[in-house]
């Protein structure tokens, strides 16, 4: 994590002057990505040099001293951990909170990657360790306990269901549509627990469309939301694709599966194509929208000209910015 410059010119200066801080400060710091399953050290600077009590708070927690570690279970993306400093001397307290960041090196694959489950097929779950080279099992896990859950619950096996590979695998002989659901792993160990991100196993070929008007007005706003039958961030992303040429227009703005166009040119035609994929298990659906532009059509030379305002515009709304970076 970067240093704040500011605070420790401050230290320093008290340090070597005896001279008091001009503002009260509290800084988290730690080394390296905060990984699931691994501990890191969290150090709690701060202007108090004296006198100090340290307490975290982490998860509605709360933990004294000026370190803190901690080993996430990878059921958060992130986590927010505050640090509160109150001098004894003069009663004064100061504190900070910062977001951390998680990453989890646990997840579940489906075995061979570009399959695609299928009814009445074969289908192995992985957990994978994307910190282990050993596929018979993460090395970093000594005397490992590995359980399966489907929806929040243990998984149940059935008839044509088994575990192989130290658990690690769940197999399924043929598949069935009760079979269907969210699935993750947990990896317990003498050193952590921890819960790997998960995978949502469905059937259903996705079904994709675009909501939206099939005719837009230049200088008015209109928006089209690609609509899926996947969940979008869970088991699969979504993205827009122009492949007959960038929209032209006023404003444009992309958040997902949601789209925002002013168009500015009449009498012109834009395709919209949104894709849902999930690249891991090679699954992906398409839809594409036709929208016009209705309006007086512009001839050729004033369609040109046109065009070139737009660049023009946004260059010139580039010129101040960069004006104040060049005398930063």
């Amino acid at each position: 994590m970067a240093l704040d410059w500011k605070n420790l010119y401050c230290v320093l200066l008290a340090a070597l002057m005896g001279a008091p801080c001009s503002q009260a400060w509290v800084q988290i710091t730690w080394a390296g990505v905060v990984t699931a399953g691994f501990s890191t050290t969290f150090t709690c600077s701060s202007s108090c040099l004296s006198n100090c009590a340290y307490t975290w708070s982490l998860k509605g927690r709360d933990i004294t001293g000026n370190t803190l570690t901690w080993t996430p279970d990878g059921l958060e993306n992130s986590v927010d951990i505050q640090c509160a400093v109150l001098n004894l001397e003069t009663g004064v307290s100061t504190r900070t909170t910062t977001i951390v960041e998680i990453k989890n090196p646990l997840s579940v694959q489906i075995s061979p990657p570009n399959n695609v489950p299928s009814l009445n097929q074969s289908l192995d779950l992985v957990c994978h360790d994307a910190t282990s080279r050993d596929p018979s099992g993460p090395s970093h896990w000594m005397d490992q306990v590995v359980f399966w859950y489907k929806d929040g619950q243990k998984v149940t096996l059935r008839d044509g269901m088994q575990q192989l590979q130290n658990n690690l695998t769940l197999h399924f002989d043929s598949l069935l549509p009760s079979d269907s659901g969210f699935y993750h792993c947990e990896i317990s160990a003498q050193q952590a627990r921890v819960f790997s991100s998960g995978y949502q196993l469905s059937f259903d070929p996705w079904n994709v469309s675009i909501s939206g008007p099939d005719a837009v007005f230049p200088g008015r706003q209109s928006k089209f939301i690609c609509l899926t039958s996947c969940t979008i961030n869970v088991d699969c992303t979504v993205k827009w694709q122009f492949r007959d040429g960038f929209p032209i227009g006023q404003y444009l703005s992309v958040h997902e599966n949601e789209l925002k166009w002013t168009p500015s040119i009449p009498g012109t035609f834009q395709n919209f194509t949104c894709v849902a994929e999930n690249a891991a298990v090679g699954r992906s659906a398409e839809a594409t929208k036709t929208v016009e532009v209705k309006g007086i059509p512009l001839s050729g030379s004033e369609s040109v000209q046109f065009k070139g305002l737009f660049p023009m515009i946004l260059c010139l709304g580039l010129l101040p910015i960069l004006h104040s970076a060049v005398n930063c």
